[in-house]
C-alpha cells in the first residue's frame, strides 16, 4: 500500500511539472500578441482611426449620411458607364404608379469639383391621400415620396447613393452631398476633416442631424474564430443606461443555473484617447464546454457632436459557422490583443469646426398665409374660418404642400331638420380670402400601408410588458443598439427596420414581444400573371432601437393613435 501511494505521488509530481506555470503562460501570450501585432495598419472609419493587424480582412458597410445609403467600391470607367446605362434603361422601362411611362422623372448629369461624375435619377413616385379623423374634425392629407439615387465615379472608385421614399422638395440634398465627396487612394487616409467611408470622404461641414452611420467588420485569417465589430452612429439621443448598468441588470435576471458559465474579467469605466466609455470583458463556457471570450467597449455618445457619437467596439473569440469553438487564443493573449487594438481608437487628427444643428424649416410655426397665394412651406395649416358649429370642408387642419395655392375654405353650416330630411348640406364661402396658420412642420401623415405588416408576437409562456419612462432604467437595450427577427424585444420603443426596401420603416414594439420579420412588396410578374399571387413577402431583418417610449402615441410628442402594423400586446402593462 505504501509503495502504491508513493508511486501515485511521484506520478502526480511529474504531471504537475509538465504544466507551465502562470509566468510561462503569460510569456507565451505576450509572444503571440507580439507576433500578431508586429505589423499594423491604420483604418479610417467615419471620423475615427483604428489600428488593426496587417493581416486583418476589413469590410466597411452600412454607411449612411443625410438619409442616403452609401456604398463605395473599385470599378473601371468602362464598367461604370455600362452599369449607369443599364440602370437608366431599367428605370425607363419600369411603369409609373399609374401604369404609364413617367416612372423616371429626372435624369441629370453630375460633375463635381472633386472629380466625381455620373448621373442622378429621381423615380418611383408614390402618392398617398385621403382623410382621417382628428377628434371631431376630418383632416384631408396627401403626401408624396420619390426614390432618389446617384451613381458617380472618379479615379477607379464608384460611389452609389440611394434613398427610397424621399421628400420630393429635398431632392437637391443629394447633389449638394456629392459636392462634398472627395476620393481617397487605396490604403491612404483623408487629409481633410469629414466622414470617411473607406475609398471616399465626405468633407465638412456636415451636421450631427445628418445622421452619420457606418459599420466595420474585421477578421484574422490566422485566427478565423476571432471577429471584430465597430459601430458608429452620430446624431442619436444618448441611452438612459450605459453598458455596465445594462450588464448588471441582465445578470440579475439570469437563472442561477446559468450564472456559473459567465465570468467577468473586467467591468469598469475606461477612457480611451479622450473618449469616456465603459468596458466589459467576459469568459463564457458554452453548452459544448468551449471557453470563449467576449470584449466590449462602448461610448454612449452625444446627440449634437459628431466627434462624440454612439460608439460600440467588440472583439469575440470562439466564433464559427457551426457554432462556438474553443478560443484559439489563451486568456492572456486575447486580453493583450484586445488592449493593443482598442487603445488605438482615436478621433482623426484633422481640423474640425463645430457646426450647430440647423433647423431646415425656413418658415416658422405660426406663419400666416391667405387663400390664392402660394403655400410658403409644406406642413399642416389651421383654417382661420369656421368654429362654433361651422365646419370646414376637408377639415379645420389640412396638409398643404409648398408651392400649392392656398385654398379658399368652403364652410359647412349646421343642418336644419329640413336640410337633413332633404339630404342637403348648406355651405358658404367668405367674401374675404381665407387665412391659414402653419401649426406643424411634419411633411407626412402616417397612414396604413397597402399590405399588412407582420405583427410582433407574444412568446409562448412568457409575459409581455411595457416599460414606462419612469421604469426606463429596466430596458435591456440602449438607443442605437440592434436586435433581429424572432428575438424578444429588449425595450419598449420605436425600432427601425434596417432593410431599406421594406415597408416597415420605424415601428413601436413592446418589451418582450418577439420582433417580426420585415415586409416587402412583390412585383406581379414574380409569380406569373396570376391575380391571386401574393402581394408581399416577409423575411428576417435587423431592427435598431431609435427611441425608448411607453406607447406608440409618445413619439415626437404628439398623439395620433396606432401606427401601421401595431397591435396591442400588453397583458401585464404597468403604466403609471
Amino acid at each position: 500500500m505504501l509503495a502504491v501511494i508513493a508511486l501515485a505521488g511521484l506520478a502526480a509530481t511529474l504531471a504537475v511539472g509538465e504544466v507551465p506555470d502562470g509566468h510561462e503562460v503569460a510569456r507565451q501570450g505576450r509572444d503571440e500578441v507580439a507576433r500578431m501585432t508586429q505589423k499594423m495598419k491604420t483604418v479610417c472609419v467615419g471620423r475615427f482611426l483604428i489600428d488593426m493587424p496587417e493581416e486583418a480582412e476589413i469590410e466597411l458597410h452600412g454607411a449612411r449620411v443625410d438619409g442616403f445609403n452609401v456604398s463605395a467600391f473599385t470599378e473601371t470607367s468602362e464598367e461604370f458607364q455600362e452599369r449607369v446605362s443599364q440602370r437608366e434603361a431599367q428605370l425607363r422601362a419600369t411603369p409609373d404608379r399609374l401604369g404609364g411611362n413617367r416612372n423616371l422623372e429626372v435624369e441629370k448629369g453630375i460633375d463635381s469639383e472633386s472629380g466625381f461624375s455620373g448621373k442622378m435619377f429621381v423615380h418611383g413616385r408614390t402618392v398617398t391621400e385621403g382623410t382621417a379623423t382628428n377628434g371631431l374634425d376630418i383632416e384631408r392629407y396627401r403626401y408624396e415620396g420619390v426614390a432618389v439615387e446617384a451613381l458617380v465615379h472618379a479615379n477607379g472608385i464608384s460611389i452609389d447613393l440611394a434613398a427610397d421614399d424621399y421628400y420630393p422638395e429635398r431632392v437637391s440634398n443629394l447633389p449638394r452631398l456629392i459636392e462634398k465627396l472627395a476620393p481617397v487612394a487605396d490604403g491612404a487616409l483623408p487629409s481633410e476633416s469629414g466622414f470617411c467611408i473607406g475609398r471616399a470622404n465626405f468633407k465638412d461641414p456636415l451636421t450631427a442631424d445628418q445622421g452619420e452611420e457606418i459599420v466595420l467588420v474585421a477578421r484574422l485569417p490566422s485566427h478565423p474564430d476571432i471577429e471584430f465589430l465597430l459601430v458608429l452612429a452620430a446624431g442619436i439621443k444618448p441611452a438612459s443606461q450605459g453598458l455596465l448598468e445594462r450588464n448588471s441588470e441582465s445578470k440579475s435576471r439570469m437563472p442561477l443555473s446559468m450564472r456559473w458559465r459567465f465570468t467577468e474579467l473586467r467591468a469598469a469605466p475606461r477612457d480611451i484617447n479622450g473618449l469616456a466609455g465603459e468596458e466589459l470583458v467576459t469568459c463564457v463556457v458554452e453548452d459544448n464546454d468551449a471557453n470563449v471570450y467576449g470584449f466590449w467597449w462602448e461610448v454612449n455618445g452625444t446627440r449634437d457632436n459628431v466627434l462624440i457619437p454612439h460608439l460600440m467596439f467588440r472583439m469575440d473569440t470562439g466564433k464559427s459557422d457551426d457554432g462556438p469553438v474553443p478560443s484559439s487564443l489563451s486568456e492572456e493573449a486575447a486580453i493583450g490583443l484586445w488592449d493593443r487594438i482598442v487603445s488605438s481608437i482615436r478621433v482623426r487628427n484633422t481640423v474640425q469646426s463645430h457646426q450647430p444643428v440647423v433647423d431646415e424649416a425656413a418658415v416658422p410655426i405660426g406663419t400666416q398665409a391667405w387663400a390664392g397665394n402660394q403655400c410658403p412651406e409644406s406642413g399642416w395649416w389651421l383654417c382661420g374660418d369656421g368654429g362654433d358649429g361651422v365646419a370646414v370642408l376637408g377639415g379645420q387642419r389640412q396638409y398643404i404642400r409648398k408651392g400649392e395655392r392656398m385654398p379658399q375654405a368652403l364652410l359647412l353650416l349646421p343642418q336644419t331638420l329640413w336640410d337633413k330630411v332633404r339630404g342637403l348640406q348648406p355651405s358658404v364661402e367668405s367674401k374675404h380670402p381665407t387665412s391659414w396658420k402653419l401649426v406643424d412642420h411634419r411633411a407626412r401623415k402616417r397612414s396604413v400601408p397597402a399590405v399588412p405588416l407582420a405583427h410582433a408576437a407574444a412568446p409562448a409562456g412568457a409575459e409581455v410588458r411595457v416599460a414606462t419612462l419612469r421604469d426606463a432604467g429596466e430596458a435591456q437595450a440602449a438607443v442605437g443598439s440592434y436586435s433581429s427577427t424572432g428575438l424578444p424585444c429588449p425595450a419598449s420603443g420605436w425600432w427601425r427596420c434596417e432593410e431599406s426596401h421594406a415597408l416597415d420603416g420605424t415601428r413601436w414594439f413592446a418589451q418582450g414581444s418577439l420582433l417580426p420579420p420585415a415586409t416587402f412588396t412583390v412585383a406581379p410578374s414574380v409569380f406569373g400573371r396570376s391575380s391571386n399571387g401574393p402581394k408581399a413577402i416577409q423575411r428576417r431583418s435587423a431592427w435598431r432601437l431609435m427611441r425608448i417610449a411607453d406607447a406608440p402615441n409618445t413619439i415626437d410628442g404628439n398623439s395620433e393613435g396606432k401606427m401601421p402594423g401595431y397591435r396591442h400586446i400588453l397583458p401585464t402593462a404597468r403604466q403609471a
